[in-house]
């Protein structure tokens, strides 16, 4: 474990070294305070149109929390594309492969890193609840229902990124094959068949966006729960079989 934390803390580092953390750090910020304020504006502006007010103010952070679910899938390759493909280009994952450290450590090492600066992007957005909770009523469980939806959505999408970025040398290859990959699990649900066919209801369960509803309308879904566990479990699982690959080269 104490390995895992060692690579964590280096590639979380890692982010503030180049531009590439503060840059999604401010862009992510900018436009969840812009949708945030513009999920407030509305709720203002059907006052004035004679509609009664929101007893429940979560209903402000339903579209923000899955607005926040599409900015993720805009930037999440960037928080994947050199974990692993920049230690290949610079040679330095041989050099890995030469210490004690075990290839599934090197893996989880480097998802824990991507994890906790993604938290750090949520963490930031609290402030949004935190407003509402001050000037009116709001559940925080139906809140906290929708954020850790978004944070296992944005989990699941590392854990692919993460395996795009270990079968590259080249960054920008990474990055525009994961952003692909996730919008493919985005949009999938779009092709369906009918809802009650077979084919139908295995691409819903595919589709990735699918099991983010329950979480921002407050329902926390055993199934959709698992959906995203098994996803993140499979992209570590590939990712770890890569970097293994790598080892014996």
């Amino acid at each position: 474990m104490k390995n895992i934390w060692l690579i964590a803390w280096k590639d979380l580092k890692g982010y503030f070294v180049t531009p590439i953390g503060y840059l999604v750090l401010t862009v992510f910020t900018v436009l969840m305070s812009w949708m945030f304020f513009s999920s407030v504006s509305n709720v203002l502006m059907s006052q004035q149109y004679g509609r009664p007010a929101p007893g429940d103010l979560s209903v402000v952070m339903q579209p923000v929390l899955g607005n926040m679910a599409v900015i993720f899938l805009l930037m999440g390759s960037l928080l994947t594309m050199r974990l692993i493909a920049e230690e290949r280009k610079m040679h330095t994952l041989e050099l890995i492969f030469t210490s004690p450290l075990r290839p599934i450590e090197i893996v989880f090492g480097k998802y824990l890193a991507a994890l906790l600066f993604y938290g750090v992007m949520l963490a930031i957005t609290l402030i949004y609840p935190l407003i509402l909770k001050s000037v009116g009523t709001i559940h925080l469980s139906q809140v906290f229902a929708g954020y850790l939806g978004v944070f296992l959505l944005g989990a699941s999408f590392l854990s692919l990124g993460l395996f795009i970025s270990a079968l590259t040398e080249n960054q920008i290859t990474a990055a525009a094959v994961t952003f692909g990959l996730f919008l493919f699990f985005w949009i999938i649900a779009w092709i369906t068949g009918p809802s009650d066919s077979v084919a139908g209801k295995l691409i819903s369960y595919v589709s990735i966006i699918d099991h983010l509803s329950n979480f921002i309308r407050g329902l926390i879904d055993t199934q959709d729960v698992i959906y995203y566990l098994s996803f993140i479990f499979f992209g570590l699982f590939l990712t770890t079989q890569a970097v293994e690959s790598q080892r014996w080269r």
